[in-house]
């Protein structure tokens, strides 16, 4: 195994905020978000490195001397232990992407020994709510992600116990609108990622409270009856409703909100030309996404107001070339266009 590479992601890549694009896509593996410039591997601390080295599956990231992210997931079942036991001995870890099946009896006390740990990212239906409720033990986490996992509402109650707590994904856990109770007292919270859960919108109240820059509810059947909420998070900024099942009437509740610089609405097919008066009132939008979407061909031009503008999705609208091209001059600031 040799250590790998992973670049500090952008805020929000066009990519992220893209599943897809338009088609199913597999479950995000959810790159390291955070964290640490990368240095030639010679720099690393050889006795560290070569032990992880002898850990098949194992990926690594170091920084100077220091190996400051661990990844266990391609890791087979009979190295688990051997994985933990040199983990205990990576003080300077500060993320770590673990599957469920590897979560056993200690590994709270493990993960709590390590005094850099912030980012803990875990996969697998293996995980379940018993395991989750064990990281109360981890106070000092910023960030959390349960993915494919069993995790339900019971289990996430955990993350109220985690104040600190800024970046949660959910993906692809079964989890509801009940979880927002549970989180709602986030004070820091800026990023959730809700995709492939069980959320509806029938219950989001809650989420107002939150301090949300970042949104995600893709591939849900998250509905109108949420949107009122989301209209009251102050400061949101990207809102991804791809797959969802929002209409131009519950669209309304965001008219206006300027905070708002990137709007999903790829597959949403309840999103017609009703629509475009509400995204015209989103003057800060840089990034939209209508692809397979309602809107008819001949309301694009509409758009034109949105002057900042740099990427726009329009694919499978039926728009004509020459139409589409004449789209694309309206906006100075473009710099991917799709149609």
């Amino acid at each position: 195994m040799q250590p790998f590479k992973l670049s500090i992601a952008l805020a929000m890549a066009t990519l992220a905020v893209l599943p897809g694009c338009g088609s199913r896509a597999v479950p995000e593996a959810d790159p390291v978000e955070s964290s640490t410039t990368s240095v030639d591997a010679n720099a690393s601390s050889p006795t560290l490195a070569e032990a992880w080295n002898e850990i098949p599956g194992a990926k690594t990231k170091q920084r100077g001397d220091a190996v400051v992210v661990v990844d266990l997931r391609e890791v087979s079942e009979g190295d688990y232990d051997a994985a933990k036991k040199l983990l205990s001995r990576s003080n300077d870890v500060a993320e770590l992407f673990m599957p469920g099946a590897a979560w056993g009896d200690g590994t709270v006390l493990r993960l709590a020994a390590l005094p850099k740990l912030r980012r803990v990212r875990v996969y697998g239906k293996e995980f379940d709510d018993a395991k989750a409720k064990t990281m109360s033990g981890l106070p000092a986490l910023v960030a959390v992600t349960f993915q494919d996992t069993s995790v339900t509402d019971e289990g996430a109650a955990v993350l109220a116990e985690l104040n600190e707590l800024v970046d949660v994904s959910l993906m692809n856990s079964p989890v509801t609108d009940q979880v927002l109770k549970s989180i709602s007292t986030l004070p820091k919270l800026t990023k959730l990622k809700l995709r492939g859960t069980k959320i509806t919108g029938e219950a989001f109240g809650p989420i107002a409270k939150l301090p949300l820059v970042d949104l995600e509810l893709a591939e849900t059947d998250f509905g109108p009856a949420g949107m009122q909420a989301i209209s009251e998070i102050e400061g949101l900024q990207k809102l991804n409703l791809w797959l969802t099942k929002v209409d131009d009437e519950s669209m309304k509740a965001i008219e206006g909100k300027t905070s708002l610089t990137v709007l999903n609405l790829d597959n949403c097919s309840f999103i017609t030309e009703g629509s475009i008066p509400v995204i015209t009132s989103l003057p800060k939008l840089t990034l939209l996404h209508l692809g397979k979407s309602k809107v008819a061909p001949e309301a694009l031009p509409e758009l034109k107001v949105l002057q900042e503008m740099q990427t726009l999705f329009v694919n499978d609208l039926g728009l004509e070339e020459d139409k589409a091209m004449e789209l694309k001059a309206m906006f100075p600031k473009l710099e991917r266009f799709v149609y």
